[in-house]
């Protein structure tokens, strides 16, 4: 096999990256946007596009033109405005003036603890791909097929049960399950996760969190029904266009019950996750107690993976902020029962996680805290600082960043 360098718009679905490819973010920050080794989709595709990537490194069977001539010098790296293609290559061996900013020290991290092991991931990931994909055409459902993905469906959400009862502590995280590609199956996986653990702090038990681990995981199935270029669509959406996406809490239940797949519990709780309080949500604008247990929860959930995941046209929210926005909403869309049972089972920051600090330095979570503002070590030293006490509130934390994807040249005041 070969590298090759190709164009975005050369890029095909199977394709393997031989290179991982980063973008610039606006702090200046490089963040993994697919990783080497993976395997090229549709939707990683359109986001790269979108992002301005114009070339990226795949594997090829094709001897490049040039292999067998004496090799030329190397090109410099292209390097746009806010996007950076791959990493540049190491600068050669020579004198270099002293630097004027202390480079970070190696650090020996220990994982972030995953809740879903990755054969579980991959295992959830494929069931709830190949279930959306039955329902992709409206009408022409196979149902033979229909009933074995849910049965897939329905043994992952089993496995989700088993794997999250079984913690002690009952603190769940979903940063292990966040990707730019697949991000409509990832976060069905995600909203699954965090409704079983709201579930349990509200004290409910086996196979009523079966019941509703099942429902979260096909929350948004009734996407599957809605155009592409709506769903991905970076600016504002027109009044025609948002009434199209609202459609698909509807269409989804109603697929779902014209295949005879579920019941009715399982048909409103998808229905009415966008539902309000007070009665501003769709489709059918119930208010308080009209709104289904399950839909309330989902909601939820829903809003809290939405705003923290990377997307092709925005930056993700830290959780802590994500807190603020769905605590805000208390009374108005959101219960607050469910918001405090929700947060209680939720590790905003897990340890392990490294923060990028307003003061410069990296810390690396220790403790949780008091959740939105947990104890860290600071980077390549012994130095423990608590966000939470009154002499470090000025220190805000800027950024999640994952440890392989730190930037080689990071650097501290």
């Amino acid at each position: 096999m070969y590298t090759r360098s190709i164009k975005i718009e050369e890029a095909k679905p199977g394709m393997e990256l031989a290179e991982s490819v980063y973008i610039v973010t606006t702090t200046g920050t490089n963040m993994l946007a697919a990783r080497k080794g993976s395997t090229l989709d549709i939707n990683t595709i359109t986001m790269l596009t979108r992002r301005s990537v114009q070339s990226i490194e795949i594997m090829s069977e094709e001897r490049p033109p040039d292999e067998a001539e004496a090799p030329l010098p190397a090109a410099k790296p292209q390097v746009l405005p806010h996007v950076q293609v791959k990493e540049p290559p190491p600068a050669p061996a020579s004198p270099a003036p002293a630097p004027t900013k202390k480079t970070l020290p190696p650090e020996n991290l220990a994982p972030v603890k995953t809740i879903v092991d990755p054969k579980l991931k991959d295992e959830a990931v494929d069931s709830i791909r190949q279930l959306f994909d039955c329902f992709s055409q409206e009408g022409n459902i196979n149902k033979t097929t229909a009933y074995k993905c849910v049965n897939d469906v329905e043994k992952v959400v089993g496995d989700l049960l088993d794997v999250i009862s079984s913690d002690s502590t009952g603190l769940v995280h979903i940063n292990d399950l966040k990707q730019f590609d697949e991000y409509t199956y990832h976060h069905s996986l995600s909203v699954s996760v965090l409704s079983i653990a709201t579930g349990r702090g509200l004290g409910l038990k086996g196979d009523e969190l079966f019941r509703l681990g099942r429902c979260a995981m096909l929350h948004d199935i009734g996407k599957q029904l809605i155009p592409l270029e709506i769903i991905n669509k970076k600016g504002k959406l027109t009044d025609a266009e948002f009434t199209t996406i609202k459609n698909h809490a509807l269409l989804g239940a109603s697929s779902l019950k014209t295949n005879a797949i579920g019941d009715v519990e399982l048909w409103n709780g998808i229905m009415f996750h966008h539902e309000k309080l007070n009665g501003t949500g769709y489709p059918r604008g119930l208010r308080g107690k009209d709104i289904p247990l399950f839909s309330k929860i989902i909601s939820v959930a829903d809003v809290y993976d939405a705003i923290t995941s990377h997307r092709s046209y925005r930056n993700p929210m830290l959780p802590s902020d994500a807190f603020e926005v769905i605590s805000k909403d208390i009374g108005t869309a959101f219960e607050l029962d469910i918001v405090k049972a929700f947060f209680s089972k939720v590790e905003l920051y897990p340890a392990n996680t490294v923060l990028e600090l307003s003061n410069g330095q990296l810390g690396i979570v220790v403790e949780r805290g008091n959740g939105l503002r947990p104890v860290v070590r600071i980077w390549g030293s012994t130095e423990i600082l608590p966000l939470a006490a009154p002499a470090n509130q000025s220190i805000i934390i800027e950024s999640v960043m994952h440890p392989e994807d730190l930037p080689k040249n990071f650097s501290v005041g």
